[in-house]
Formats: C-alpha cells, sequence, structure tokens
C-alpha cells in the first residue's frame, strides 16, 4: 500500500437538531423529504468511519490508519444541550470506575463512554451563536437582579459553585415557580434579538418546557461569532450550540456531562463534580496567516490543529504532510497532485493524505478548504 492522497467520503449523522438544507447542499445531495442532516464526520470514530477509495473500492479509513481527532461540518438548527467534558485524568477515572460497576457501554445512564477527553475547537462558517463558560459573579447577581423571576435567588448568590449548584438541585415546584414566571416575564418583551439571552430562552421554553438548563442561558456567557472566527472548549468549560454553522474538530471521545435542554441522560453530581465555575471572558480565536493563501487556527490540543486554505484562481500551494490528513472542499475546484497521482476535489467533496507526503495544491477555480491535522 503506497503512500498518498486517496478521495474520502465522511459519514452523515441525522441528529434531530440538524437543518435540512446546508449540509445536503454542501453534499450535493437531494433531501426532498427534509431530513435532518447535523453533522457530516471526518474520521475514524466508531459510530462512523470515513471511507478512502482506493484501486477504485471503497474501504473505511480504521482500515489504513488511526487518528487523533475527528473533523465535522455541523448545521445547528436548534439549540444543542448544555454539556461540559472531563480532562483526560477525570476520563481515565470515571471509565474505569463505571467498567467495575459493570455499566454497559451502551447503556443510557453511562456516562464515561471511554478513557479519553474531548477538547474541541470550532471555526464559524456563519453567524454563529453558543454558551460558553460562566459570567463573573457580579454578572450573575445583575442578571438576577434586573429579571424579576430570578429575583427571588438573589439572597443565594454566595460565589459561583453553590449557586449553580443550588440552582441544579432545586425541586421541581420551585423551579417550575420561578420559569413560569420568566416564561410569562418573556411574553411581554420583544425577544427577536439573538445576542440576547431572552431570546434563546424563548426558544427553549418552546422545545423543552420548563428545563432547568433555561437558568444557564443567563449565567453562561453568550457568545456571538462571525464568519471565520473560531473558539476553543477546554474540559470543564460548560458551554452549548446555539444556532449557525461551523467547522468543529475534537480530540476521539463520546464523553459528555450534561446540563439541561436535553431528553438525554443528566447526573448533576456528576456534572457538578467536574465542572470548571472559573468566570471566564470568552477568548475568540482569529487565524493567524502562515501564508497568502494558509491560516492556522492555533489551539492547545495536541491531537489537532485547523487549518483554512484560500486559493484564488489558477493559484497554487506545495504542502508537506508531516501527519495524517483529512482536507475538505467547502467551495470552489481544486486539483491535487503528488508523485504522480492525480485527482479533483470541488465543494463537498475531501480527500485523505497519509504523513511523509508532499503534494501540491492548483485550483482550478478559487476554492477555500479546511485541512485537519496533528500539530
Amino acid at each position: 500500500m503506497s503512500k498518498g492522497i486517496f478521495p474520502l467520503k465522511g459519514a452523515v449523522q441525522h441528529y434531530a437538531w440538524g437543518g435540512d438544507t446546508f449540509i445536503p447542499s454542501l453534499l450535493g445531495i437531494d433531501n426532498a423529504s427534509s431530513t435532518p442532516f447535523a453533522e457530516y464526520w471526518l474520521g475514524v470514530h466508531h459510530r462512523g468511519a470515513a471511507q478512502i477509495k482506493q484501486q477504485d473500492k471503497w474501504i473505511n479509513l480504521d482500515q489504513l490508519t488511526s487518528l487523533p481527532f475527528l473533523l465535522k461540518i455541523l448545521d445547528v438548527n436548534r439549540m444543542l444541550s448544555i454539556q461540559s467534558h472531563p480532562s483526560k485524568a477525570q476520563a481515565e477515572i470515571g471509565f474505569q470506575q463505571e467498567n467495575e460497576k459493570g455499566i454497559p457501554l451502551d447503556a443510557s445512564h453511562r456516562v464515561f463512554k471511554d478513557d479519553n477527553h474531548k477538547p474541541e475547537l470550532m471555526v464559524a462558517l456563519s453567524d454563529f451563536w453558543l454558551l460558553h463558560g460562566f459570567r463573573s459573579l457580579d454578572q450573575i447577581k445583575q442578571v438576577c437582579h434586573n429579571i424579576p423571576a430570578f429575583q427571588v435567588l438573589e439572597s443565594h448568590i454566595t460565589d459561583i459553585p453553590s449557586f449553580y449548584s443550588y440552582l441544579m438541585n432545586l425541586d421541581t415546584d420551585s423551579c417550575d415557580a420561578i420559569l413560569n414566571e420568566l416564561s410569562n416575564y418573556l411574553q411581554t418583551l420583544d425577544v427577536s434579538d439573538k445576542n440576547e439571552p431572552h431570546h434563546w430562552a424563548a426558544k427553549a421554553f418552546d422545545q423543552y418546557g420548563n428545563d432547568k438548563g433555561i437558568f444557564s442561558i443567563y449565567f453562561y456567557n453568550l457568545v456571538h461569532l462571525k464568519k471565520g472566527e473560531a473558539i476553543y472548549q477546554e474540559a470543564g468549560i460548560p458551554h452549548a450550540y446555539l444556532q449557525g454553522q461551523n467547522v468543529e474538530i475534537m480530540a476521539n471521545s463520546d464523553n459528555v456531562f450534561r446540563a439541561g435542554l436535553t431528553p438525554k441522560h443528566i447526573d448533576i453530581d456528576l456534572l457538578l463534580s467536574h465542572l470548571d465555575f472559573t468566570p471566564i471572558v470568552p477568548t475568540v480565536i482569529q487565524a493567524q496567516k502562515h501564508n497568502s493563501s494558509l491560516s492556522v487556527y492555533k489551539s492547545p490540543a495536541k491531537e489537532f490543529e485547523v487549518h483554512h486554505i484560500a486559493l484564488k484562481a489558477k493559484q497554487q500551494l506545495t504542502l508537506n504532510s508531516t501527519s495524517p490528513e483529512c482536507c475538505f472542499c467547502m467551495g470552489g475546484e481544486v486539483t491535487i497532485t503528488s508523485e504522480g497521482q492525480k485527482m479533483t476535489c470541488s465543494k463537498g467533496t475531501s480527500f485523505f493524505v497519509e504523513a511523509g507526503v508532499s503534494y501540491a495544491l492548483s485550483s482550478v477555480a478559487e476554492c477555500s478548504l479546511y485541512r485537519a491535522i496533528v500539530p
């Protein structure tokens, strides 16, 4: 099996929160039935391994390589669950403990599906809204003071961990009383501004009813990313994607702690014991220009790095792979050549590059590519 470059095709995930036009349009798939297309995966994940074409046969990519990352295209049409992920050390301990308890890997109440952490970096392909980390204690106090339904909470605000724990452990009657008052209050307001928590709280009421996750919409940072901007989700940082399209890359793991806005299993005690309650000012990551055609999104993760390649018509770029690479063509058309190999990629298609390969990209028409590597 010679080292080289191979056509690559990913796996679609049809989660209910996905849109029905963006990914089908990108991949050139007819979707007359309006099936939700939530994610497109390029990697070796066991729930959706990508395939490469070799000698006119499609084989699973995991037959050729093991990748520490999973590259995705997401279309978030409805808000995702509020969640966080464990550190590597926490994952190893939790995975072993659940194994010792004999909890099946596919059990609905199992939290640790593997022993890995799940750092994530996303690059916005459109205007994108998400929740990311806790606001400051002063901001939380101000929110509770300004919203009539939350004023009953003011006496419980001493520090963020105890306040959030109090919210997450509210009994049903107390929770419903506050959320019913909030819902009635929202109906008196203009909630059309996506840069205000009220907008997302109103959507959450429509989607989930009186869900404790609605509190987090007000006490986490609401972030609005513009196209081309990125953000990194470290272990313990609570977050939730709200709306938009993005490129996401993550370490291979299924470990998620959920805090609401989901029908899936929620373990409040486990969540609270793993959360990072440190208030943060979200860091928006801008691409760093490597040259006129290639930009790099830096992150602390050792498993992955994302590059954006933008070529004008008839432009050429030579690259050398120091690790296995997955490349997705977001638009345009490009020819890839390497040691006698030649192939063309256009919008919605992908290619895989083995480590130790020198290759040239030649744009047939202006094109945009996202390249995932191990740094």
